[in-house]
Parts: structure tokens; sequence; C-alpha cells
């Protein structure tokens, strides 16, 4: 059944009824990349040879050949389409999220595989959401994502990543959210994050921050003073709602990210709360938004060794690039890893060689 051009498909049961194998996976994708039967991507000619011994789609008049998921975020996979779809399934579903361990052990995949998918499909979303900007009237705040640390909390907090968050008020409650990682929390960097984010002419609701003034010159603004700040959530409720219920998704679900891929999660809660209410409709919507995103090389790029420590919310990592990511992930299987923070890396590897 479709609504509005997606298809409906509720629960569990519903899914796998409608995906039973590989081929229904495929015949599916098909169906929402080329609604219309067919079209070279190069030349746009629409009758075509399918070279059935290596699955691809060749193109009658250019000779271009196609696989069906060239120019998608899963371009080049070895990995089944009943497992992007799986992945897509949960991600877009599990209200608070799924993480890639309990979506690796799920699917019957690698943690290392999941963890790539699913860093492809936050960067889909991420592009997706880029095309809509926040609109009418508009709750602004900034806040810092990093674990507790001694020392000074809010703005000016040491080894946190500012994160400014956006979301637009639908009458009584909210609308859609969007939220950006800042480099610095100064006039220049707040308002380009806001140009990112929110419409030009919006009415934009901040505290008593002096950085909004000049930062948010191209809108509407008004200001609500927080004297104290435990008084805050009730000045500006849905946006504190917002930033405790992402804090509370990487922490209790994802056990923490480094900053480098906050981003990307902070993108992934926000596609699917500014969904939340196209109920059944979400793995289509997904999976589209799949089709149109750009094909990524994800954790391709050298890592320092920095990022092996850290607090529990900034210094995890899925593995460590360079020569040792088979050997870090064997290391974790261990349970190494946890009691070797801060350490370096030739240290770490001691530890497993002696142990070994």
């Amino acid at each position: 059944m479709r609504s509005g051009g997606y298809e409906q498909i509720k629960g569990f049961l519903g899914f796998t009824k409608r995906f039973p194998d590989e081929q229904s996976c495929r015949d599916f994708l098909f169906e929402r990349r080329w609604p219309n039967g067919f079209a070279c991507p190069a030349c746009g000619g629409v009758e075509h040879y399918f070279i059935r011994t290596r699955e691809l789609f060749e193109c009658k008049y250019c000779k271009r050949q196609t696989s069906l998921t060239a120019g998608t975020v899963m371009e080049k996979t070895r990995t089944s389409l009943k497992a992007w779809f799986w992945m897509m399934f949960l991600m877009a579903n599990m209200k608070t999220g799924v993480s890639v361990l309990g979506a690796a052990r799920l699917i019957g995949i690698s943690y290392k595989r999941a963890w790539f998918m699913a860093q492809k499909v936050r960067s889909a979303m991420a592009e997706r959401d880029e095309d809509y900007l926040l609109d009418g009237i508009v709750e602004l705040d900034e806040s810092y994502f990093g674990g507790k640390r001694p020392g000074k909390r809010g703005r000016g907090a040491a080894g946190k990543v500012p994160v400014l968050v956006g979301v637009t008020i639908r009458g009584k409650g909210p609308g859609v959210a969007a939220m950006r990682v800042l480099d610095s929390v100064s006039a220049a960097e707040l308002k380009r994050a806001s140009e990112e984010m929110i419409k030009p002419g919006s009415t934009v609701m901040t505290d008593g921050f002096l950085a909004y003034n000049p930062a948010l010159s191209g809108y509407t603004h008004k200001t609500k003073v927080i004297h104290d700040p435990k008084n805050a959530s009730s000045k500006l409720p849905w946006v504190h709602i917002m930033i405790a219920n992402a804090k509370g998704t990487i922490r209790g679900v994802h056990h923490g990210v480094t900053p480098k891929n906050l981003q990307g999660y902070l993108s992934e809660f926000c596609w699917r709360f500014s969904r939340r209410n196209f109920n059944g409709e979400l793995f289509d919507r997904l999976l589209y938004t799949c089709i149109r995103g750009k094909p990524h090389l994800v954790g391709t790029r050298r890592r320092s060794r920095s990022t092996l420590t850290g607090d529990r919310e900034t210094g995890a990592v899925p593995g460590v690039y360079r020569c040792y990511n088979m050997n870090m992930l064997a290391v974790q299987a261990k349970g190494i890893y946890g009691a070797s923070r801060g350490r370096s890396i030739d240290e770490v590897f001691r530890m497993r060689h002696r142990l070994q």
C-alpha cells in the first residue's frame, strides 16, 4: 500500500513478509530508483540489455553498463541488498536509533561491515536534510557534547564539542529539528551555522547570549533572558528537550562517538525526529534518501593516534585505521582496549601479544 508515493511497511512481520529474499529487494530497489523503467544515467536512454551473469544494465545507445546500486550510497557494495534493507529499516524505525553492534548481531554481519553501512546511511540522511531549512518560529540554542568532565560547565567548557540546535514550533509542539557541529561559539560561526539551518525572515528565539545579536541580523530575533540556568528549560522548552534526547541517545545507545563522527549521529537523530509522524513509511523514505545520496568513502582517511584516548563519549572509536585496524578489533574482543586508555598504540599491542 502506498500513501503519498511511499509504501507503508509496518513492523518486523510486515517487513519480513515484504522482503523475504534478495530478489524481492532487487525488484523494490529497481522500482524506487527507476519508477518509469530503466533510464541510462549517462545519456537518458530507456532501451537496454540486462547482463544476467554480472547483473548489469547496458544501454543500447551509449553502451554504458550500470549496476542497480551505482550512484547510490550502496555503490560497489559486496553486501547483500537484504542486509542493507535491514540496516535501513532498523535505523529508520527504532525511536532512539540502533547500536551498530546490535544491528550487526540482528542482521548477521560483522561489526566492521555494519559500522561502514551505518555511516553511509547517516551521510545520506545529512545530505537529504540539507535541502530543508527551518522556518516560522524557531527555538535556537547551543549545547556542548562530550560527557562529564571536571571544571567549568556550559559555555567555555574545555574538551567538549559545541553544537547549535534549532527546532521549529508548530502550534503547541515541535515540528522539525536541525543540528550543526560548531568550531566555536563566536558570532561568525553562529551566523554561518544559522544560515545553513534557518530560512531568512524566520522568527528566532534565543537566550541572552550576546553573540546571537550579530549572528541573527537577517532574522526577527527575540531574546529570552535566562537569569538562572535551572529555568532554561522553561524559557526555551523544546530545544532543551531536543538536546537532552540527543545526548541520551548518544550516551545510552551508542555509548559515545568521536568528535569527527558526531555530526553524522546528530543528522541521523534529526532525520528520524523530523519524520516521526510518517509511521510505516520510514523505511521507504530512507531508501529513497539513500538512492539520492552520493557514494561516500567512509573511514579511508588516516587517523591520528590521539583518537585512541579520551573519555567515554569523545574517545570511542570503532577501529583503528592504518595497518592496525584488524588487530585492534582483536584487542577489543579480548577486552584490553578499555584498560589501555592513555597508552600508546605500541604499548597496547605489546599487551596483546603478551596474552597470546
